[in-house]
């Protein structure tokens, strides 16, 4: 009953155009929305780490048209539906490749803007997440933007949906889905050549017990 009830609430709050995928759902999209405002009107390359079926991708092109975009995962299945998806939709430009976020196959400073949304709670580590923005910082140009969420530990009922995720939601996969403390997230920024720019609470409540953080850094 608790499966049907999760699967239905899914297909009910996934846009028209994104139901059944993945990587569709309400936050998911309350995410993608608040990332893709902030990005309006970077031009350059930008690139998304983790960008499962393209569908902030496919956002992003349409409302960037200037940059030069960008997208990997670590899952090749996944990145074959994002290259199915784009091509069905008439998408170019778009280069996709299979990587893992802790060792990004791009060269030292050639990205003006990286993404990573609705990934790091699929990390197993706060040192998976080091690693990871200790990578995105090499590739990014000097006073480059990085725009991520965190899932908030300090949220009781994020922390009881996600230990209960296995029973009701076949596609977690064995992700551990991790959430994280904000304060040390700063402070990984710190340690990694990141000045915090910017914080937004999405989801209910608004205020510090939110069960998702949308975070804006810059390369110092």
């Amino acid at each position: 009953m608790i499966k049907k009830i999760y699967y239905w609430l899914h297909r009910r709050f996934s846009k028209p155009e994104e139901k059944g995928e993945y990587s569709a759902g309400y936050w998911q999209n309350l995410v993608r929305r608040e990332v893709l405002e902030r990005c309006s009107g970077i031009s350059g390359n930008i690139l998304e780490v983790g960008c499962g079926e393209g569908l902030f991708l496919r956002q992003l092109s349409e409302k960037n048209k200037t940059a030069k975009i960008f997208g990997l995962d670590i899952w090749a299945d996944i990145i074959i539906k994002a290259k199915n998806r784009f091509r069905e939709n008439n998408i170019k430009g778009i280069e996709l490749q299979q990587a893992d976020a802790c060792c990004l196959p791009y060269k030292n400073e050639c990205f003006d803007a990286v993404i990573c949304i609705n990934v790091f709670f699929n990390l197993e580590s706060e040192d998976k997440v080091k690693k990871s923005l200790k990578e995105i910082n090499r590739i990014l140009k000097k006073s480059g933007k990085i725009f991520f969420d965190i899932r908030n530990s300090l949220n009781p009922l994020l922390y009881i949906k996600y230990k209960l995720a296995g029973y009701y939601d076949e596609t977690v996969k064995g992700l551990p889905l991790k959430t994280y403390n904000f304060n040390k997230i700063v402070l990984l920024l710190k340690e990694n050549n990141f000045k915090f720019v910017k914080k937004t609470n999405i989801g209910f409540p608004d205020n510090w017990l939110a069960p998702i953080f949308a975070v804006e850094a810059q390369k110092i």
